[in-house]
């Protein structure tokens, strides 16, 4: 017959086995480990963020510098260059990025539905594209599109920081019923998108 098992018992040897693994207790933020916030390919939380919302950052950071990086040697003029009519130009697509990030900060930060009516004077033509952005959106080096993305994730950075995960997995809106954190994910989905419709251009840039 088998002997009756020392619930007790049992547990210090499986907390022995497995460790230092712990299953996180419900309702319990665990300590987050700060990972070399130099290495932009080290994806994780980062100092100054709750955990998520930092991990959130990281990848945001790795993306774009992913669309900067990868077309840092095109002159302004293949910037410009239109695969045809009813193509955006990297340039155009590189400022619709910023758009989009603009319009989830007001959305996400705000609780609006669209722009501020400064942004949406600012931006909208980015947000929306087409003819009204093949017209105007030229004549720009990569530096100020660079310099874009830096302006406005640092505007996304200062909103965060005053934030933390609970609000992150929150802001549920009816329409989608979508919350804070897929906002933002979507915000990350685009430039990781439009990344590839931009490679997808360059690679067929004239030679």
């Amino acid at each position: 017959m088998e002997k009756n098992i020392d619930r007790r018992k049992f547990t210090r040897n499986l907390s022995i086995g497995l460790g230092t693994f712990m299953l996180p207790s419900a309702g319990i933020s665990q300590p987050a480990t700060i990972l070399d916030e130099n290495n932009l390919n080290h994806i994780g939380p980062r100092s100054g963020f709750t955990p998520q919302i930092g991990t959130l950052i990281s990848m945001l950071d790795w993306l774009s510098n992913s669309v900067i990086q990868y077309h840092k040697k095109l002159t302004v003029e293949q910037l410009d260059f239109l695969f045809d009519k009813e193509s955006n130009t990297i340039g155009s697509l590189m400022m619709h990025l910023a758009a989009t990030e603009v319009i989830y900060q007001d959305i996400t930060f705000h609780n609006l539905e669209d722009f501020t009516p400064e942004n949406k004077k600012k931006w909208n033509i980015a947000m929306e594209l087409g003819d009204d952005a093949r017209k105007e959106i030229k004549g720009n080096p990569l530096s100020y599109y660079k310099d874009m993305f830096d302006e406005v994730r640092a505007m996304t950075k200062a909103e965060m920081k005053k934030r933390d995960d609970k609000w992150l997995l929150s802001g549920e809106t009816k329409d989608w019923d979508w919350n804070n954190y897929c906002k933002w994910f979507h915000v990350a989905e685009h430039y990781a998108n439009h990344r590839g419709q931009m490679t997808w251009y360059a690679k067929r840039l004239p030679k």
